[in-house]
């Protein structure tokens, strides 16, 4: 019979002669967290993103195998694929509801910003292929006109990771770790956003993806994931308005309302800017977990 996660990790704590608030005072997290990974109650946890983060954090702690304890929680919980858990995960804790709040209490200004986005692309669309279709068309019709071929101009290379945390068994989580309160960052200046509506591109090589979040402005939060990172956005109101992991090597553009609650589950491994400013994550991190809000 295969062993599950939880199974493992309390084996290993038992065999160190380790009680339960030891591991939780160590890695920084809360006593029924713990208990909770021991059992094996997943509905009990964060979203999956998280819960992985806590699980590769207690092996390494106790000098176990990261890999074994994530093949069995694989099996645990029959996962079919990290990227789908992760999908999940953030469709079921952020979107869904993020939505719900925002057609209970705006369902008119949903309805019309929706309608407003449809418009708007469409325009767009047509503003950027009619002139380029009917300049390429009636150069084939000149002789020996020649079309020149459309190159896709390669994204800014990344930038670097901002900081690395020293690899202590109180900062071991490096995937994704706890929510740790910390002080939120105070940022000036913030314009408006519009509609839960995502446009992805590829190009040399990296994914860049632009959504709008919220009914109005045009305040922008710019990153680039050198490590895969969960990302959560609140409103002023506390509701998710967005909630995704950011895979490496991608870059996200969210455009909204200001100010945003931001929860980044492993800053180390991304960059930010707001508004087309550098935002300093280092602050605002503890145990690779960065929470700040920006735009107030």
């Amino acid at each position: 019979m295969t062993v599950g996660p939880g199974a493992l990790l309390r084996a290993g704590r038992e065999s160190r002669r380790l009680a339960p608030q030891d591991i939780a005072d160590t890695l920084n997290l809360t006593l029924r967290v713990v208990e909770d990974v021991e059992a094996e109650n997943w509905s009990r946890l964060p979203g999956p993103a998280f819960t992985r983060g806590y699980l590769r954090a207690y092996a390494r702690l106790l000098e176990i195998d990261p890999d074994e304890v994530m093949q069995a929680f694989d099996a645990a919980v029959g996962r079919r694929s990290g990227d789908e858990v992760a999908v999940a995960g953030a469709m079921h804790q952020g979107r869904r509801r993020g939505i719900e709040d925002l057609l209970q209490k705006h369902p008119g200004a949903v309805l019309g910003g929706a309608v407003a986005a449809v418009i708007c692309a469409v325009l767009i669309v047509l503003l950027a292929v009619w002139p380029e279709a009917t300049d390429e068309s009636t150069a084939a019709r000149q002789p020996g006109a020649v079309v020149d071929p459309i190159v896709p101009h390669p994204l800014a290379p990344e930038s670097p990771r901002e900081n690395v945390l020293p690899d202590t068994p109180a900062s071991v989580l490096a995937d994704t770790a706890t929510i740790a309160a910390a002080p939120p960052a105070q940022v000036s200046g913030g314009t408006p956003a519009a509609m839960l509506q995502g446009v992805a591109a590829v190009a040399g090589g990296t994914s860049a993806t632009v959504r709008r979040i919220s009914t109005s402005g045009e305040d922008r939060l710019n990153f680039v994931f050198t490590e895969d990172c969960w990302v959560e956005i609140k409103d002023p109101q506390g509701a998710t308005s967005y909630g995704d992991l950011g895979k490496s090597g991608s870059t996200l553009e969210l455009v909204g309302q200001a100010p945003f609650r931001i929860l980044l589950g492993n800053a180390p491994g991304v960059t930010l800017q707001f508004n087309g400013e550098r935002v300093a994550l280092s602050p605002h991190t503890r145990n690779n977990v960065g929470t700040l809000v920006l735009g107030q």
